[in-house]
C-alpha cells in the first residue's frame, strides 16, 4: 500500500491471480488481531462508545441467513405485506418494537443506523409540510442533537436552527414554543412554514431525555389552533430508545404522545445487534411522503437505501423474540449497576469531580476537578473516552462551559473492566496538575439538579338520485346502491367455502368486464309498480348470484345478497338505502339500513357527503358509530385484479351498557396525524389483499344507556371532515344524548352531531325485517313490499337528520331525546 510507505494515496492494482487458502487466512487473522476484543480484562475497552458485543443468538442467525442473500427491499409493515421468509421476520420485530413504543399502529423498516433513520424522518417530515402548503421548512433541534440532525438537514437543504443549550442540557418545551412564535412571527401573511422539530431520547454526550411530552403538547396546541405554522415532531432515541422501555417505562419519549410523528433507534448499540442494524418507526400514512415508484422492479420504494439485508432482519427478530423483554430488562439492569460502579470509580479517583449517572440510562458523565479537566491523552486513547464542553452552572451561579467526559456501560463490561479503569483512572489522576478553578460541586447535590432536570364498514353509500330515472337505471346495471358490488368474484370462486387456500376478498373483477352488468326491469308483480324495479345478475334465477334488488330510482334501493355474499358481508345481508325525493346535499344525509340474515335490525348509517367521501354515523341496537371522513373506494391493482379500501380519518366508537353508567373514555388510538397531508389509500402498487382499513384515529367510550348526568372530553382531537377538513372533534354526554363537536380548524365552519342513547334500540323496535338466511326460498314480492314497508320510517329518519343550523339530530319517531336542542354559538 504506496500510502502507508511514503504518505501518498495512491491506488492499488487489482490483483491478478487469487491468493491462496493459507495467505488469505494469514492476513485475515494479522487484521482481526488488530480488532479489540470484548472479553478480555487486558483488551482496550470502549467506555466512551455506545458499542457493545453482539448477542449469539443474532449473530448465529445473522450467519444462517446471509448464505441465501435475501433481499427485504421495500417495507414490509402494512396490511398483507411481510408474508413470508425474512420479510416477515422484518415485519414481526419491527412491529413488536413499535408496540414497545407505545404505538397503536406503526410503518417501519429496518435500516443501517440512526443516520440514515434520521434523514428518512426530515425528508418525510420535509415533504409532508411541503405537501401542507409550507413554502419554507426549518428543523428545530438543540445545539446537543447529534451530528446526524445538521447532516440530514444539509442532504434536503433545509433551513437548521439550533437551539443553545442551557444547563439543563435539554431542548426544554417553553425554548421550542419561543422558537415556533419567532418563526410564525415572520411567516408572511398568506404564506406557511414547515418546522421540523428534532427531540432527543438519549444525548449521546450525556444520556439525558428531552421533555418530549411537553414539547408534543406545545405542537398539538398549535396545531389544534391553527396559525401560518405546519410541525412534524421527530425523537432521536438512537441511545434510549432500546433501554429506557425496560428501566424507566414511565419516561413519555414516545408515541404514547399525539405528536410524535417519528422515532428512530439503534439495536445495533444497546440491542445487542451486530452493525449496520437501524429501525425507523413512523406513524401511518407518512411513509407516502417518501415513495418512489420502481416500475422496472415491480413495488414502491419508500426507503432510502433501496435493497436491504434479510440476514439483519432474522437476527433482530431472534433478539426481539429470543431475549424478549424479561431477557432485556435483565441486561440493562445489569448495565445500570455497572453505570453505577463506574461512577463510584469516579468519585474514588476525584472526589470533587461532579458524577451524574443518567436516570434511566447506561451513561455516566463526569467533569474532573482537575485543571480544564482534560485526561491524560494515554488513558482518552486506551478507553476511548471524549470531551465535550457543556454549559455549567458554577456555584458561585454563572453559567459557563465545562468539560466533560461521558462513559457508557454497555453490556459486555465486567466487573474486570470496571476495576481495571478505576485503576488506570486513578493512577493518571494522581499525575494531574491540581485545581479547578473553584468549578468543582459536590456530587450528591449536583446528582441531584441534573436529576430533576431530567425530569367501517366494507359498504358505501347509496347512488346518488338525479330527476332522470333512465340514468339512475344505467348507473344501477354497472353497480347498485353498494359500492362493493361495482366489481365482483369471477365465474368458480364466488363460494369461499370452495376456496379455502386461493380465496380471498382481493379476487374481484370488473361486472361490466365480465359481462355481468345487471339486468334491470319494471315491476309488476303486485299491480302497482308505480316506477318500481327489480334488478339481479340473472332475473330468472334472482337471489343465486350475487344480489337481489328492488329499487325507486329516484326514493330508495333495497338488495338482499345471496348466500356466498352473505359470508363475506360485513354489514349484514341485506341493505335498504334511502336517498330521496329530495336528492343528497352537503346538508342532507343518504340513509342505509342494514339487517341480519335472520331479518333483525343490525345498524343504521347516515352518510354525509359524496359517493366516496362522508362524515356518517352507524348506530346499532348496543353502540354508536361516528366517522369523520371516512373515503371508500375499489381499486385496480393489475389487470382485472381488484382490491377495496376504506380510509376514515376518526372513528367514535361507543359502547352502550343496560344501565346509568358514567361515560368513559377507554382507548385513544392515534394511527396517523390529521393535520399532516397524506394520500386517503395506498398506491395501486401496494394492495394486498381486501379489506384495506385504515384510520387516522380511533376513540372507544363506554356509558349507559340510562346515564343522564353530563361529562365533556376536551383532550384535543383532529379529523379531516368531509364537511369541514381539519377540525376539532370534541365528544361529550348530556342528558341521554351523544353529542360530537366539529369546529374546522382554519375557518368558521360547525357541526354538532347529536345521537339520543336509546336511539339503537328504538330503531330495533321500528325497523323489523324478515329472514333472509336461505335468499333462494324468498320471492321478489316479499323483497319489494318489505322495501315499500321499510320507506317511510327510514325517509323520516332521513328528514329528522337532515342539517339544520349545523345541527344534526337522529332521533326516531316515538323516541323522548329533551338533550338534542341547538346551540346558536355554533354556525355553519
Amino acid at each position: 500500500m504506496p500510502d502507508l510507505e511514503d504518505g501518498s494515496t495512491e491506488t492499488d492494482a487489482f490483483p491478478e491471480t487469487p491468493l491462496s487458502g493459507d495467505e488469505l487466512s494469514a492476513v485475515l487473522e494479522a487484521r482481526l488481531a488488530e480488532v479489540p476484543g470484548w472479553h478480555s480484562p487486558d483488551a482496550p475497552v470502549r467506555l466512551g462508545f455506545a458499542m457493545t458485543a453482539p448477542h449469539r443468538l443474532a449473530l448465529d442467525a445473522f450467519g444462517r441467513f446471509a448464505e441465501r442473500n435475501p433481499n427485504n427491499v421495500g417495507v414490509h409493515t402494512r396490511f398483507g405485506d411481510g408474508v413470508r421468509g425474512t420479510r416477515r421476520l422484518e415485519r414481526e420485530a419491527v412491529l413488536a418494537l413499535a408496540g414497545l413504543l407505545h404505538a397503536d399502529a406503526a410503518d417501519g423498516y429496518l435500516t443501517g443506523g440512526a443516520n440514515e433513520g434520521t434523514l428518512a424522518a426530515l425528508r418525510i417530515g420535509r415533504n409532508a409540510l411541503r405537501a401542507a402548503g409550507a413554502g419554507r421548512v426549518v428543523v428545530l433541534a438543540s445545539a446537543l442533537t447529534h451530528h446526524s440532525v445538521a447532516k440530514a438537514a444539509e442532504i434536503l437543504d433545509l433551513e437548521l436552527r439550533l437551539c443553545p443549550a442551557g444547563p439543563s442540557w435539554l431542548l426544554e418545551a417553553a425554548t421550542v414554543e419561543a422558537e415556533l412564535d419567532a418563526l410564525a412571527a415572520r411567516t408572511e401573511p398568506g404564506t406557511r412554514t414547515g418546522v421540523v422539530v428534532v427531540s432527543t431520547a438519549g444525548y449521546y454526550n450525556t444520556g439525558l431525555v428531552d421533555p418530549v411530552d411537553a414539547i408534543a403538547d406545545v405542537l398539538a396546541r398549535r396545531a389544534a389552533d391553527g396559525g401560518p405554522l405546519g410541525v412534524f415532531h421527530h425523537v432521536d432515541a438512537a441511545h434510549g430508545g432500546m433501554i429506557l422501555p425496560f428501566t424507566a417505562p414511565e419516561v413519555p419519549f414516545d408515541f404514547r404522545n399525539a405528536y410524535v410523528h417519528s422515532v428512530v433507534l439503534d439495536p445495533h448499540k444497546s440491542g445487542l445487534m451486530p452493525y449496520s442494524c437501524g429501525v425507523f418507526l413512523c406513524r401511518k400514512g407518512l411513509l407516502g411522503h417518501g415513495a418512489v415508484p420502481a416500475p422496472m422492479s415491480g413495488f414502491v420504494d419508500e426507503t432510502i437505501t433501496g435493497s436491504r439485508s434479510g440476514a439483519m432482519a432474522a437476527a433482530l427478530w431472534s433478539l426481539v423474540f429470543g431475549l424478549a423483554a424479561d431477557g432485556y430488562r435483565k441486561a440493562f439492569r445489569d448495565c445500570l449497576d455497572v453505570r453505577d460502579r463506574l461512577a463510584e470509580a469516579v468519585r474514588a479517583a476525584d472526589p470533587e469531580a461532579v458524577v451524574l449517572p443518567s436516570p434511566g440510562n447506561t451513561v455516566v458523565v463526569a467533569g474532573f476537578s482537575h485543571e480544564g479537566g482534560r485526561l491524560p491523552g494515554e488513558l482518552a486513547e486506551r478507553y476511548r473516552l471524549v470531551g465535550n464542553n457543556l454549559p455549567w452552572r458554577a456555584p458561585d451561579g454563572r453559567v459557563r462551559d465545562r468539560l466533560f467526559h461521558h462513559l457508557y456501560a454497555m453490556p459486555h463490561l465486567t466487573r474486570a473492566h470496571v476495576d481495571g479503569f478505576a485503576s488506570a483512572l486513578t493512577a493518571a489522576l494522581s499525575a494531574a496538575p491540581a485545581g479547578g478553578g473553584g468549578l468543582a460541586v459536590p456530587a450528591r447535590s449536583r446528582a441531584s439538579e441534573r436529576d430533576s432536570a431530567a425530569s367501517d364498514a366494507a359498504s358505501d353509500g347509496a347512488s346518488d338520485a338525479g330527476s332522470d330515472a333512465g340514468s339512475a337505471l344505467r348507473d344501477v346495471r354497472r353497480s347498485s346502491v353498494c359500492l362493493r358490488h361495482l366489481v365482483v368474484h369471477p365465474p368458480g370462486m364466488r363460494d369461499p367455502d370452495d376456496h379455502p387456500h386461493a380465496y380471498s376478498f382481493h379476487t374481484f373483477q370488473d361486472r361490466t368486464r365480465l359481462g355481468e352488468e345487471l339486468t334491470v326491469r319494471p315491476w309488476t308483480g303486485d299491480g302497482d309498480g308505480a316506477g318500481r324495479f327489480v334488478y339481479a345478475p340473472d332475473l330468472d334465477a334472482p337471489f343465486t348470484n350475487e344480489l337481489f334488488g328492488v329499487t325507486d330510482p329516484e326514493r330508495y334501493a333495497l338488495e338482499v345478497l345471496d348466500r356466498n355474499q352473505q359470508k363475506l358481508s360485513l354489514v349484514g345481508a341485506a341493505h335498504f338505502a334511502v336517498f330521496g325525493p329530495e336528492p343528497r346535499t352537503p346538508r342532507r344525509p343518504v340513509v342505509l339500513a342494514n339487517f341480519h340474515a335472520d331479518g333483525a335490525f343490525r345498524s343504521v348509517e347516515y352518510k354525509y357527503g359524496d359517493r366516496r367521501h362522508n362524515d356518517e354515523v352507524q348506530v346499532f341496537g348496543d353502540r354508536i358509530v361516528v366517522k369523520a371522513g371516512k373515503d371508500a373506494r375499489g381499486v385496480r391493482r393489475e389487470g382485472d385484479d381488484w382490491s377495496f379500501s376504506l380510509d376514515t380519518s376518526l372513528e367514535l366508537r361507543v359502547a352502550l351498557t343496560d344501565d346509568g353508567a358514567a361515560p368513559r373514555i377507554t382507548r385513544v388510538a392515534r394511527h396517523a396525524d390529521p393535520a399532516l397531508p397524506r394520500r386517503r389509500h395506498l398506491l395501486r402498487g401496494q394492495y394486498r389483499r381486501f379489506p384495506n382499513r385504515f384510520f387516522d384515529t380511533v376513540v372507544e367510550m363506554t356509558v349507559g344507556r340510562e346515564h343522564t348526568g353530563t361529562a365533556r372530553f376536551d383532550e384535543p382531537l383532529l379529523a379531516r371532515s368531509a364537511a369541514l377538513d381539519l377540525a376539532r372533534v370534541v365528544p361529550s354526554v348530556a342528558d341521554g344524548v351523544l353529542r360530537v363537536e366539529l369546529a374546522a380548524v382554519d375557518g368558521p365552519g360547525a357541526v354538532v352531531l347529536a345521537v339520543p342513547l336509546g336511539l339503537g334500540v328504538r330503531l330495533t323496535e321500528l325497523l323489523p325485517g324478515i329472514p333472509v338466511g336461505e335468499p333462494e326460498a324468498l320471492s321478489p314480492a316479499e323483497v319489494v313490499r318489505w322495501a315499500a314497508r321499510l320507506y317511510p320510517p327510514v325517509s323520516a329518519l332521513r328528514e329528522a337528520a337532515t342539517d339544520r343550523g349545523g345541527l344534526r339530530r337522529f332521533t326516531a319517531p316515538g323516541l323522548s331525546a329533551p338533550g338534542i336542542t341547538a346551540d346558536r354559538r355554533e354556525t355553519c
